[in-house]
């Protein structure tokens, strides 16, 4: 009886030995991910500590609970980072990871500093450690950013990729014209910048639709939110006659409501419109159709910055105002008017090797003079909620481009006048709703718009016109479920259209677009076989267009992420392809349609590689492209006596095109420094038609772009280069080559609140006719920091260099071109904050 009773009680212990469990983990840093060592980990149950414990040299912690409950948590607490709760898994198979975020902290007077930048997929930015004197606007500090890069129209990039939505605490006042934005916002206001990768815009979407979007967040400082703030920089330019010019802006920034007044008039060359180009884009919408432009749309043509070459008189007004309603809706208004005069004088000769041996040569001498005017009004209302999802803009606009333009190297002289009106109103509907089961969507799209437009084309006192009136409209349906691993698209939808010039053009279509995503933490696979009927009423025809692709994304850390795609995508020419037979475009180019529409087939492979460690300021890209295009049609070309003819032939041909691009950027936040340096390749052969005879030609290009930004607080040296390869090859020529580069230098040194700079610009063209031409362009400047203002003064186009040549390869075409250039001008400016 004793053994019996000493064995039942034997059995009870071991059932509550082998009850225990274990609960382990590490915990890192999130921003290095090294792992923590002495890091405090406490075990809790209803707000009660039951058992505490320490990370051991390799950060690793244990606990040994008699059971875990619901609602367990651990708390992990450690100096110098913030303190974090985890619940506690039923599964306890796998090892926990627990990241703690650093921060500042204080500790007998000494003041301990988190890390300048943190984050897996968001990567935060501490801005104010990358600020120095010297930067005056939110784009000075962006481009100091590891990893970030800003192009020369405010465009950015992180690791490779453009920024697709920006905002300001959380809101995007401009519509995703950020450049009003970043130019705007002083530097010494803003706080953090956060970017995230694979950015969900849309809240009812981040658990069941993943993208590959970046977007960028940008905090202001406390003392900076909500206040009422103003720059206002006038300038004076000693020409002749002398111009005074500048610019206003107002604004008022904060998490629930924002707004911006903006006016600027010009007469240095800079391109004013530029803040209000869209940069920022929502591929959420259903776009609106644009209007074909039948004639030849002067534009001015700028090889190099345009603000060397613009000679202008340019103005703008505009108004931003976002309010956040006390339901979390927000609703948004903007307005804008830009008018611009511009004037331009540039040489053009260019050589055809269309018939043997022999090119045909076609000269023009253009003074071109560009009047623009261009008004635009929107109106958004948004609902972003975890349960649903609603967007509505309705968009106006108004322009006018004139064009006048007086040639020389025709066969006469004669002058050309182009005159573009244009209307176009267009309103689009999204909406999400949310189903019982959990993860099913379904969504609503809607666009409708209308368009009119008067083209009229004088050439002396000949007069041609166009009328063209557009509708359009195009509605879609979609439900979206996930169940476990996999996100299920069905979607289809319906459009409509109709442009008529001479006759009607109506073209109906109907889509389905389905998708089948299979999604784990590390891996993503799309499917999407895209297939849409369109029927053109006109012509009679049917065809069916089939678009399938497959994207796949793998990311085995925060720091490695390959991707890949292929697609085949089959599509139709613009109407302006067949909308009209036949008629004039410029004054020596005619195009012939016969009513032909134009059908391509494209086949395409891409696979790109990402590397990145933010906290190492170390990032680096690959990726590889190939691609063959088909198509059904042909366009011959013709020139004769100068003159230019196109006609669109039922002749089938196809073109290839393999490119590939290497990049990396590393930064030393110690030493100030910031390097990148990429270099792209590309390779395409195709076939022109002229006379029914096909030309064979295959073009090539390198490129090679260094970068080198050193800046501490008492100067500033950056030096940007450009060198490209370019390689040209027609049926029966030799391979012709140009090699070119352009290398940038800016010298700048600070003494006390004095900026002392420095610009030099190299450019090196060969030319078509076998000399090189080497133009070197200079600039100086001195600006004085004061409280509230800033003084400058500056010498543009130091050497007073008269033109800008260079020649360039399109295909069966060498092209050489030269550009009068803006004259030596001095400029004093102010800039006021308040």
């Amino acid at each position: 009886m004793r053994l019996l009773l000493l064995l039942i009680l034997s059995s009870f212990c071991c059932v509550q030995m082998n009850a225990q469990v274990t609960v382990r983990g590490v915990v890192e840093d999130s921003a290095t991910h090294e792992r923590l060592v002495g890091a405090s980990v406490s075990y809790q149950r209803k707000s009660r500590t039951l058992k505490f414990a320490r990370t051991d040299q390799r950060g690793l912690f244990a606990i040994q609970m008699d059971q875990v409950e619901k609602d367990d948590q651990l708390q992990v607490t450690m100096m110098g980072y913030d303190k974090r709760r985890y619940s506690v898994p039923m599964d306890l198979g796998h090892l926990m990871t627990i990241i703690l975020p650093s921060r500042a902290f204080e500790l007998k007077e000494v003041k301990v500093q988190g890390s300048r930048i943190t984050g897996r997929d968001t990567v935060t930015f501490d801005l104010p450690r990358f600020v120095t004197e010297r930067d005056n606007s939110l784009k000075d500090v962006l481009k100091k950013l590891p990893g970030v890069d800003v192009a020369k129209n405010g465009t950015i990039a992180y690791n490779g990729r453009e920024i697709s939505r920006f905002t300001v605490e959380g809101l995007d006042l401009t519509g995703g014209r950020y450049n009003q934005l970043t130019e705007n916002i002083r530097a010494k206001d803003v706080k953090k910048a956060e970017i995230v990768e694979h950015d969900q815009p849309i809240k009812a979407l981040e658990k069941t639709v993943m993208t590959d979007h970046v977007g960028m967040n940008v905090t202001l400082k406390d003392e900076a939110r909500d206040k009422l703030m103003a720059t206002l920089r006038p300038y004076l330019l000693f020409d002749d006659p002398t111009h005074v010019a500048g610019s206003a802006n107002i604004r008022q920034i904060g998490k629930k409501r924002q707004r911006m007044y903006d006016v600027a008039y010009d007469r240095k060359g800079q391109d004013i419109s530029e803040s209000y180009n869209i940069l920022g884009f929502n591929w959420n919408r259903l776009d609106a159709a644009t209007l074909p432009s039948w004639y030849t749309s002067p534009t001015l043509s700028s090889p190099i910055d345009a603000d060397l070459l613009r000679f202008n008189t340019s103005q703008r007004y505009g108004i931003n105002q976002l309010t956040k309603t006390k339901d979390d809706n927000e609703l948004r208004i903007s307005a804008s008017y830009r008018r611009s005069v511009e004037r331009q004088h540039t040489q053009n000769t260019s050589l055809y090797y269309l018939n043997g041996d022999k090119p045909i040569i076609t000269t023009e001498d253009k003074h071109l003079t560009l009047k623009n005017d261009h008004f635009v009004a929107e109106l958004e209302h948004k609902t972003n909620k975890e349960e649903q999802y609603g967007n509505e803009i309705l968009k106006i606009q108004a322009s006018q481009n004139n064009g006048l333009t007086e040639l020389s190297g025709t066969s006469r002289q004669l002058s050309q006048q182009v005159r573009m009106p244009q209307v176009d109103i267009s309103g689009s509907l999204y909406r999400l709703y949310p189903l019982r089961h959990a993860g099913d969507q379904l969504t609503w799209k809607s666009v409708l718009d209308c368009h009119h437009s008067v083209n009229d084309l004088y050439i002396d006192d000949e007069r041609s016109r166009l009328r063209t009136n557009l509708w359009h409209t195009r509605h879609l349906l979609n439900y979206t479920r996930k169940r476990g691993l996999w996100t299920q698209v069905y979607e289809g939808g319906i459009a409509a259209e109709n442009t008529h010039t001479e006759d009607d053009n109506w073209q109906l279509s109907t889509f389905v677009n389905p998708s089948w995503q299979f999604k784990t933490e590390d891996f993503r696979l799309t499917l999407r076989p895209k297939a849409e009927l369109e029927h053109f009423a006109r012509q009679h025809q049917s065809m069916l267009l089939l678009s399938p692709s497959v994207n796949l994304n793998w990311q085995p850390s925060s720091r490695h992420e390959l991707r890949a795609s292929t697609s085949y995508s089959e599509s139709t020419g613009s109407v302006r392809d067949y909308g009209l037979d036949e008629y004039r475009r410029d004054y020596r180019t005619w195009y012939v349609s016969s009513g032909i529409i134009p059908q391509t087939s494209r086949l395409s492979a891409w696979l790109g590689y990402h590397y990145k460690r933010p906290i190492r300021e170390l990032f680096f890209n690959a990726s590889l492209s190939a691609g063959r295009t088909w198509s059904n049609t042909s366009t011959d070309m013709r020139i004769v006596d100068g003159n230019y003819y196109y006609s669109l032939k039922e002749m089938h041909s196809h073109s290839d095109v393999l490119s590939g691009e290497l990049s990396g950027s590393k930064g030393f936040h110690d030493l100030h420094l910031k390097t990148s340096l990429s270099a792209e390749g590309s390779l395409s052969k195709g076939e022109q038609l002229s006379s029914d005879h096909w030309i064979d030609y295959t073009s090539r290009s390198l490129s090679l772009k260094p970068m080198v930004n050193f800046a501490p607080s008492w100067c500033e040296v950056e030096y940007q280069g450009c060198f490209i390869f370019y390689g040209n090859k027609a049926s029966g020529q030799a391979m012709s080559t140009l090699f070119n580069w352009e290398q940038q230098l800016t010298l700048t040194s600070t003494i006390n609140k004095v900026d002392l700079s420095w610009s030099f610009i190299h450019y090196r063209n060969e030319l078509q006719a076998g000399n090189v031409m080497n133009t070197m362009l200079s600039n100086a400047s001195v600006t004085w920091r004061l409280k509230k203002v800033q003084l400058k003064a500056w010498l543009r186009n130091l050497f007073n260099k008269k033109d800008y040549v260079v020649t360039t390869y399109n295909g069966i075409a060498t092209t050489t071109n030269s550009y009068v250039l803006r004259p030596r001008e001095f400029v004093v400016s102010a800039e006021f904050s308040i």
